[in-house]
This record gives structure tokens, C-alpha cells and sequence, in this order.
């Protein structure tokens, strides 16, 4: 059992007898070993293959597990669905077995993922394995509830693995005083080339400040091509560097997988994407997107639309709890699925069956279009791949070809294209204003991120060849009048900072592009007002397809008649993530009668004010509340009243200083005189108020008593006065 004093030099040397028997791998070839049975390993192990049904290796298990076994580091780079968490998670489990590790060692094996959503697959496949173990495992995430946190921390230091993410762990290792690292021996890095980035630098400096120099890291990825300069900072020694057959000529996608391109226009782009998911309906598909913000406009949209598939949305904003709740649903349905996803579904994924990913939008880096097609074609079985670029964006093509990767053209007629989606979008926005909202959303946030894969742009004259995957992006070069069309909006958004610094003449580009979006939106402005009569009818499921038909937008909406006011302001410009709309400029196109129509404007839901609000307000609009105050034929006030109090002649201010310069509050201690005199009538009216109703119950009790002693057998009840008494208690209204 390894125990607390491993630290020490004569503890770390007695962990070389436990794994004497994997010295004989040294003059193996196992890449000739064709099952799990031909490596020594332990029964345990042997049993959980056997019991999850894992007999024959693939091409990297081969080559990887030797190594692990004999206590080397290494740097996995494979095909995506080649096999890579056994190929770390049987050797790990056996060298920990071998060691006689216990809970009482603390945390022995760290693996570190970039998403939530993988550490929690590769848990749940260690947990199939670890039954026949005694290890301890812990998942190590952000988004659990506090009750959940709290469990988490105490019992981090009793686990032998940790499964989790850079800022859990980092966050751990800073804050939390139980956790003991001392007994580390595996370090294992899955998805590398990720983690090793920018985004995931500051903690993971942190995490390798806080570990033993002594321990085992294995890298895992499906592209290393960054990561073999930076094991300098992951201490690691003499590293085998580990590649399979299919990658030496720079490819690492499976061989089974029928890679394609086809070139969509911007604007068509979301028709032709409506129309390959309504001809593919009863396929499973991933479609990709750079933006959340256009995840969720694309679901919010189909939602509305009814397609013949279900529609799911994976982003990186949502909560945990529903990421995982959409990870799993996905994963158990078979047929007849679509998921909408950003990059945090690109990255090891295990979803099983599918059979098409699209990528909606160019991928900012080659390793990107790996990971994402990689979600497809695993294990041996076919899958295709299928890529929207823009006109402008054609060079990407030449960029994959010369890291091995050969893609089809293929094309999508017009005749075969159903604008479904650009026909009926404008009435989806002008009845739903939040996804109106999200629609502009969408649109600001992929210029953002359009220029952000653009670079600097001082590289316009700088050599294709020298800026790389930059040289495809030109957001110059974006149809934006058209782009926001097809989204559904009538104008287009204000345009981000950054792209302002792409148009060689920022003020006139946009005015150009807004006066060109007021004349498209001429020949479909008649369904925004009045939509058809076939709009989708009500109807609801587990998905949350809900629609109500929308009545006219002239009977629900006010209107309003001032100038300049653009169509279909739904948008609320305190928002704090979307731009707000520039105004419309005249159209030439449009006839006077329709420049003369009233404007469409919405009416805002108002937020009721309490008690405290509506007196602070009037306050400051120098309000008295409950005034009235009496004119006489010329205009003259002769009476002002407090409710129903009549305030002294003095108050009363001539018509002709009505216009006098007021202040621009009520003066406290004039208002107090005149309360005075008001409180003093009111108190005076309410006394004579409560007498007068004291006054009318009174007369209907003695009414009352009056109208029983009449009744037949009254005379036998004049002798009980408690009988009377309590009859009359009985039906008397209450005085207070």
C-alpha cells in the first residue's frame, strides 16, 4: 500500500517491485497483439474488459498501453473515435491496482478535460470499471448546487481519482486546505492541445506549480500539433511521443468518414440549412455554430417553424444541469434528432449513431473542422461530414488539403432550396419579440466573432501564406443588408466596433448597408403587419413546441405617427448584450401614402410601482397627490380641494402665473403648513363620516329587533332576554 512518506526517495523507490512485471514489454512489439488478454495485466482489469464487453484493441491502445504500463510519459495523437479514454484508463486502473492503493492514499490519478461534459463521460465509463476495484473516484466541476459543493469538498481528499476541469481543480489546490497531493502518480491530460492553450494557461501554471515532479503524464488529443512545444511546461521526462498509422500524413479523421463542402451565400445560408435537415429528417445531426447567441436564435426560430425533427440546443451559457440533461437525451435517442451546439460539443463526445455534421460556419482553426467531424464516423462505422463556406471562404479548402484532408463540392440547386425559413421569419420576430431579440443578437455577435478569426486588420496586406487560416476571413467582403434579411430583421443592427475597423469608410459603409436594408424590406413588409393565415397552430410536447397564433399586429399594437421611428422596434435598448437598431433612412422606392402610414410600434409591459415609488415620483414631478382644483367660465381657479377638503383662498394661484417658474420640488415645510389645515378638516369630516355609519347600523339592528318580535311565538321569547339577546348577536352586523 503506498503510503503517506512516498515523498521520500526510499518510499518512491519501493514502487518499482509492483511493476516488475511490465518489464517484459520492453522487447514486445505490441502492435502485433490483436486482444486485451495478450498484455500482463491484472484479473480485475481483465474482468472489467471482458464484463464491458471490450476484447480487441485498436491500433493506438496498442501502442499507447505498453508505455503507460512501463511508466513512461507520452503524447497520444489519434484519429478521432480510435479508443483514446481506454487506451489511459486500463493501464491507470492497473498500475493503481498493482500499488495497492487505498482510500486512505488520497487523490493518485488526476485526468483533466476542457468541458464539463467530458470529464463526466469519462466518469461514467470509469465507473463501469472501477466496481471491480476498490479505488475511490470524485467528479471535480463548477455548476453543482451548493449542497453539492459542499460534498465535494470534504471528501476531494478521501478520492483516489479525480476526474474534472482546469478551474476546479486550480480552485481547489488554492482554497481548499484538505486536499494532499503528495501521493500523486498519474497525471493525465485529455484533449491536450485545448488545454494547453490561452484559455487554459493560467490555470493549469497553477496546477503543475502544486504537483510532484516525480509523477506520469500522458497527453491525449486528436491533434498535437501545438502541444509538442510547450512539455516544457508540464515538466515531462523523455516523453514518447505516440502517433497511428493514419496520421502520417497529416490526417486525423477516420478513414470511413465522406468528407464535403458545399458554397452557400450568407444570406441562404439558414434556407439551405432548413432544407437539408427537413430532407435528412430522420437522421441524427450535429450542426455547429460559431456563436451561442446563434445556437439559440436558430432553436428559437425552428421551434416556431414545426420542422419534422426534434431540435435540441447545447451552449456553453446554459446551466449544468440542463447541458447534461440535453447530453443525455441526445445520446438515447437514435433517429430523428438535430442538436444546435457551439464548440463545447467539438471536443470528445461520445454520441453514438450520429450520422451527419454539419458546420454551419467556417471553423476559426483547423484543429477545429477535426473535432467537429470527428463527432461522427467513430469506432469503425461510416459517417459524413458536410461544410458551409461562404464564397470568400473557398481557401480553406487548399488549407485542409495540405494537412491531408480531401473534401467534395457539393452543390445545392436553387430549384431544390425551400426559403421556408426567410419567408416566414419576419412574421416569427414580429409576433415573438424575444426572439426578435435573439435574431439581433445573433447578428452582432457573428461579425464579432467573424473579425475575431479575421485578426489585425493591418494584415490586409500582409501575405496569404504568412497569416494562415486568417487569409479566409474578410468580413469586408459580408453582404450585411442581406445577412440581416434573412434573419428575419427589417433593418440592419448597429454594427460592432471591430467590424467598423474593417469598412475602409465606416459612416458611409453603414449608411449605404441600412439604406439598402430599407429597400429589401419592402416586398415582405406586408407579413410583418398582417401574418398568414397558416401561421402554426397551438399545440405542445416535451421539447416545449408551443405556439400561439398571433392576432393582427394593428389590433395589438398602438400606433404611432412620429417620424423617424423605425419598423418593428421590439428591441429594448437597455439590453445589456445586443446592439441597438440604426434608424431607418427614407426609401426613394416607397409611395408617399405608405411614408404617411402610421408606424407599428409595440406597447412595453410596465413594471407596477409600489406605494413608496409612485410617492417618490410625484415628488419629483412636483405632484400633489389627490389635488382638484375648480375653474370658473374665464379660467380662474376658485377652489382647490385635497380629496375632498378645501384648501384656503391663499393657495390659489391666477391663471395669468400658472406659466411662473415653479422649483423644481415641492418645499417641505410648505407642504407641512398645508397639511395642517388639511388634517384638521379631514380629521373633523372623518369623525362626522364614522358617527353617520354608527348612526345607520344602529338603526338596522333596531330594525331587525323589531321585525323578530313580530313573528308568531315572539311572545314566548320577550321573558328569555339571553334567548333574544343571542338571536340578535346572531344577525347584527359587525361595528368595527
Amino acid at each position: 500500500m503506498v503510503v503517506a512518506n512516498q515523498k521520500t526517495g526510499e518510499a518512491s523507490g519501493s514502487l518499482i517491485q509492483p511493476f516488475e512485471k511490465y518489464h517484459v514489454l520492453k522487447e514486445v512489439n505490441t502492435t502485433q497483439y490483436r486482444y486485451f488478454t495478450q498484455f500482463p495485466l491484472s484479473k480485475p482489469t481483465l474482468s472489467a474488459l471482458k464484463s464491458n464487453g471490450f476484447t480487441k484493441m485498436t491500433d493506438i491502445q496498442k501502442m499507447a498501453i505498453k508505455h503507460i504500463l512501463l511508466g513512461s510519459d507520452v503524447v497520444v495523437e489519434a484519429a478521432t473515435g480510435s479508443g483514446k479514454t481506454l487506451a489511459f484508463l486500463i493501464p491507470m486502473l492497473d498500475r493503481l491496482y498493482s500499488s495497492r492503493v487505498t482510500s486512505l492514499d488520497g487523490p493518485v490519478a488526476i485526468i483533466l478535460t476542457p468541458t464539463r461534459e467530458l470529464a463526466r463521460q469519462i466518469s461514467m465509463v470509469l465507473k463501469r470499471f472501477c466496481t471491480f476495484f476498490n479505488f475511490t473516484m470524485l467528479n471535480i466541476m463548477g455548476g453543482k448546487t451548493s449542497v453539492l459543493k459542499r460534498q465535494e469538498w470534504s471528501t476531494v481528499s478521501r478520492a483516489n481519482i479525480l476526474i474534472g476541469t482546469p478551474g476546479r481543480l486550480a480552485q481547489h489546490q488554492t482554497e481548499n486546505p484538505m486536499l494532499d497531493l503528495s501521493n500523486l502518480q498519474m497525471l493525465i491530460l485529455d484533449e491536450a492541445d485545448r488545454l494547453l492553450d490561452p484559455t487554459f494557461r493560467s490555470d493549469v501554471d497553477t496546477i503543475m506549480t502544486n504537483l510532484t515532479p516525480d509523477r506520469q503524464t500522458l497527453l491525449f488529443s486528436a491533434t498535437q500539433n501545438s502541444t509538442i512545444n510547450q512539455l516544457a511546461r508540464l515538466c515531462m521526462r523523455d516523453p514518447v511521443i505516440l502517433s497511428t498509422a493514419s496520421t502520417s500524413s497529416g490526417s486525423t479523421v477516420p478513414e470511413q468518414l465522406l468528407q464535403s463542402y458545399a458554397v452557400v451565400p450568407l444570406e441562404q445560408k439558414l434556407d439551405v440549412l432548413w432544407t437539408f435537415l427537413q430532407s435528412h429528417c430522420k437522421k441524427k445531426i450535429i450542426v455547429f455554430f460559431s456563436t451561442q447567441k446563434q445556437v439559440r436564435y436558430v432553436y428559437e426560430l425552428f421551434q416556431q417553424l414545426r420542422p419534422y425533427f426534434r431540435v435540441m440546443q447545447l451552449r456553453g451559457n446554459m446551466s449544468q444541469h440542463r447541458r447534461f440533461q440535453v447530453y443525455d437525451r441526445f445520446a438515447a435517442t437514435p433517429t430523428g434528432c438535430v442538436l444546435l451546439a457551439t464548440n463545447v460539443a467539438e471536443r470528445g463526445l461520445d454520441f453514438p449513431t450520429v450520422h451527419w455534421v454539419v458546420q454551419y460556419d467556417c471553423p476559426r482553426q483547423l484543429d477545429d473542422y477535426v473535432h467537429r467531424v470527428g463527432r461522427t464516423a467513430r469506432f469503425g462505422k461510416a459517417g459524413r461530414a458536410i461544410t458551409f463556406l461562404l464564397p470568400s471562404e473557398t481557401l480553406l479548402i487548399d488549407l485542409l488539403k495540405e494537412r491531408g484532408l480531401e473534401l467534395k463540392l457539393q452543390k445545392f440547386p436553387e430549384s431544390k432550396i425551400n426559403h421556408f425559413v426567410s419567408t416566414r421569419s419576419p412574421a416569427v420576430l414580429a409576433a415573438k419579440p424575444d426572439i426578435a431579440v435573439a435574431a439581433r443578437s445573433a447578428f452582432t455577435a457573428y461579425l464579432r466573432d467573424y473579425c475575431l478569426g479575421a485578426g489585425s486588420p493591418n494584415r490586409k496586406s500582409a501575405c496569404p501564406a504568412d497569416i494562415g487560416i486568417a487569409a479566409v476571413f474578410n468580413p469586408a467582403n459580408l453582404p450585411l443588408a442581406a445577412f440581416a434579411v434573412s434573419l428575419g430583421l427589417p433593418s440592419v443592427p448597429e454594427l460592432p466596433q471591430r467590424f467598423l475597423q474593417w469598412t475602409t469608410n465606416p459612416d458611409k459603409s453603414s449608411q449605404a448597408e441600412v439604406h439598402r436594408s430599407s429597400e429589401d424590406l419592402v416586398p415582405w413588409s406586408s407579413d410583418i403587419l398582417e401574418p398568414k393565415p397558416d401561421f402554426p397552430v397551438d399545440s405542445s410536447d416535451e421539447d416545449n413546441f408551443l405556439v400561439r397564433k398571433p392576432e393582427s399586429l394593428s389590433k395589438k399594437l398602438p400606433t404611432s405617427s412620429q417620424p423617424g421611428r423605425k419598423l418593428l422596434d421590439v428591441v429594448d435598448s437597455s439590453s445589456n448584450e445586443d446592439e441597438q437598431v440604426l434608424p431607418l433612412s427614407p426609401s426613394e422606392n416607397l409611395a408617399p401614402t405608405q411614408q404617411q402610414q402610421e408606424v407599428i410600434t409595440p406597447q412595453q409591459p410596465k413594471k407596477k410601482l409600489t406605494r413608496i415609488q409612485k410617492a417618490k415620483k410625484e415628488l419629483r414631478r412636483n405632484i400633489r397627490s389627490h389635488m382638484k382644483i375648480l375653474f370658473d367660465e374665464t379660467g380662474q381657479p376658485i377652489k382647490k380641494m385635497i380629496g375632498d377638503v378645501p384648501l384656503p383662498e391663499d393657495t390659489l394661484v391666477p391663471k395669468e402665473d400658472e406659466h411662473a417658474e415653479r422649483p423644481a420640488r415641492l418645499d417641505v415645510e410648505t407642504e407641512r403648513q398645508l397639511l395642517k389645515v388639511v388634517d384638521k378638516e379631514d380629521r373633523k369630516r372623518w369623525k362626522e363620516r364614522r358617527k353617520e355609519e354608527h348612526r345607520q347600523r344602529r338603526k338596522k339592528l333596531k330594525e331587525l329587533k323589531d321585525k323578530l318580535q313580530q313573528k308568531p311565538g315572539a311572545s314566548l321569547l320577550a321573558g328569555s332576554d339571553s334567548s333574544d339577546d343571542s338571536e340578535i348577536s346572531e344577525k347584527k352586523p359587525r361595528l368595527d
